[in-house]
């Protein structure tokens, strides 16, 4: 049997018995073809065998069929394309890359692949927004499937609402998921809720170098016309923006959205090292929990971001500027340093300007105290950030949903969930598989992601194991190697959160709680960075506000939801 390809540099670390990962299966569950050439997979004996309340007495006679053929060591075969024709209906938020070109997912040329290769006819809610999907929820009117990314009260609330349909009693129909969730505990812990109910197909980032996307920007070419090296500590950063300023002719030398500021730079700890501080958002340090915004080093922060706003470095307009007004400040000459991504900032910047020989980016990594110190944190995700594709208690047909989302944990639906439809978005070189000139310099001028979003699922998520190897060709540019090299280098996993869920009798209180807190540390950090808030009122009154508002109960909270999720 041939090992897939994707994992075989991984297979000793994460399957200890000599069994390869994959983002099928492993040994006899691997998708290999059968003598016809259809995909087939062998049924987990490991699989739960309870037959589930809501389901119709021939559901019930198929799950006791299958629970003891599974007891009698028998192996129920997952063939694709499915015997039989079955329509599902699957409800997801708008992505504007898809539908700039398609009218939906099931109509891009991934769509129909995944189709034609599953039996399945796909049919695509289309949903303008989350406001759109929370009232999906609240109609009781739900589709066979939903992209999941989370729910008021988290998924053992959105099971006992009739949301989810626990994968429990149906994963002998999805041997490969299995596989992948059996050979990695973080994969299984961050899948399941604390009663060990299976929550759906999880979108699962396979390799650490897939954990970081984002971090600061400079124009590298101007660092190299002033002779001047990446700035590392805070004092660095300020002398490279003056010059961008006083030699560059930069009017705003350091631009960032208010969004990029907060949720990335501040909320993942770009700029919080050299004052002490790991980052904004939730951290634990062994074991114990922290909210950085609700610690006196935040102070330090909000000072240096004060004296680059004071000066005229930081940009005036961060609260309202958009992503487009900032690449093309950028592009332009009028900004130096940004925060952004390696693809939709980096590299459509530098797709945009690539016949400008001089223009070059690069990213610098998160600041320290000391040059050569090591950053605490960086913008860091989890392996699995909470999203899935769910099965509800509506789906008309369980079995068959559920064999058709494992689909993209096989071989065959790595492949196409990764790089596309081969011939045609990617081909094999040297035994990997290789972008076309269709993605990488796409005849009808689409950028990379663009193109990417009409044949694969890798640049967003999906119901599969997202490859390193789609990063290393997206990002395949020299500045943008660089910038993940320098963005990665962090302690940022020695910090992190888990994708932990505050307990469901605590749901309603944590929501409200950091629902008011958010509010008030978002309006206090615009104001104390414009100084309409002096900085002396730090502790007497934003420190003291944020104890009123109860943000030590919600640190307990999160502090429960760690132990639980380290005790299962």
């Amino acid at each position: 049997m041939k090992k897939l390809y994707q994992w075989k540099k991984v297979t000793a670390c994460i399957m200890a018995a000599a069994v390869t990962l994959s983002v099928c299966a492993c040994g006899n569950q691997n998708g290999d073809k059968d003598d016809a050439g259809k995909t087939t997979s062998q049924e987990n004996p490991e699989a739960s065998k309870e037959t589930p309340a809501e389901e119709t007495s021939s559901e019930a006679e198929k799950s006791e069929e299958s629970q003891a053929e599974s007891e009698a060591g028998g192996a129920a075969e997952v063939t694709y394309p499915l015997k039989e024709k079955v329509h599902l209906t699957l409800a997801m938020v708008d992505e504007a890359a898809v539908t700039a070109n398609a009218k939906n997912l099931a109509e891009t040329p991934f769509g129909k692949a995944w189709q034609e290769a599953t039996g399945v006819e796909l049919e695509i809610m289309q949903l303008a927004d989350g406001d759109a999907l929370n009232l999906l929820y609240a109609s009781g009117e739900l589709p066979d499937m939903i992209a999941y990314s989370g729910y008021t009260g988290g998924a053992e609330k959105a099971i006992k609402d009739k949301i989810i349909q626990p994968l429990n009693d149906y994963m002998q129909y999805a041997p490969d998921l299995q596989a992948v969730l059996d050979s990695n505990d973080l994969y299984k812990k961050s899948s399941t809720t604390k009663d060990g109910d299976i929550i759906g197909f999880p979108f699962i980032r396979g390799d650490d170098y897939l954990l970081s996307s984002a971090g600061l920007i400079i124009r590298q070419d101007w660092l190299d016309d002033l002779n001047l090296e990446l700035p590392q500590t805070p004092d660095d950063l300020y002398e490279v923006l003056k010059a961008f300023k006083e030699e560059k002719g930069a009017k705003v030398p350091f631009s960032v959205g208010n969004w990029w500021l907060k949720s990335i730079a501040l909320e993942h700890g770009l700029l919080t090292s050299p004052f002490g501080l790991v980052k904004g958002n939730f951290y634990q340090v062994d074991g114990k929990v922290h909210y950085g915004y609700a610690e006196e080093a935040y102070k330090d922060v909000l000072a240096f971001l004060n004296k680059l706003y004071a000066e005229g470095l930081l940009d005036p307009n961060f609260q309202t500027v958009d992503d487009n007004t900032i690449r093309a400040n950028i592009m332009n000459g009028e900004t130096g340093v940004t925060v952004g991504n390696t693809g939709g900032y980096m590299g459509n910047m530098l797709q945009t300007m690539e016949e400008d020989p001089t223009f070059n980016l690069n990213g610098f990594g998160p600041l320290v105290a000391k040059a050569g110190d090591v950053p605490m944190s960086t913008h860091y995700d989890n392996a699995l950030p909470g999203k899935y594709i769910i099965v509800t208690p509506s789906c008309s047909n369980k079995e068959a949903a559920v064999q058709f989302l494992n689909y993209g944990y096989t071989k065959e639906g790595s492949l196409l969930f990764n790089y596309g439809i081969e011939g045609e978005s990617y081909t094999i070189v040297d035994g990997e598989p290789t972008y076309t000139d269709l993605i990488m310099h796409n005849p009808d001028g689409l950028t990379k992601q663009l193109a990417l979003a009409q044949y694969t699922r890798a640049w967003q998520d999906g119901p599969f194991v997202q490859e390193k190897g789609y990063q290393l060709q997206y990002a395949d540019l020299p500045s943008q190697k660089s910038a993940l090299s320098n963005w990665t280098r962090s302690d940022a996993a020695k910090y992190n959160m888990p994708p932990v869920t505050v307990a469901e009798e605590d749901a309603s209180e944590y929501s409200k709680l950091m629902g008011d807190i958010g509010t008030y540390v978002s309006e206090m950090t615009i104001q104390y960075i414009t100084g309409l808030e002096p900085l002396d009122t730090f502790e007497s009154k934003y420190l003291e506000t944020l104890k009123s508002m109860n943000v030590e109960r919600a640190i307990e909270m999160r502090q429960e939801a760690l132990d639980d999720f380290n005790a299962r």
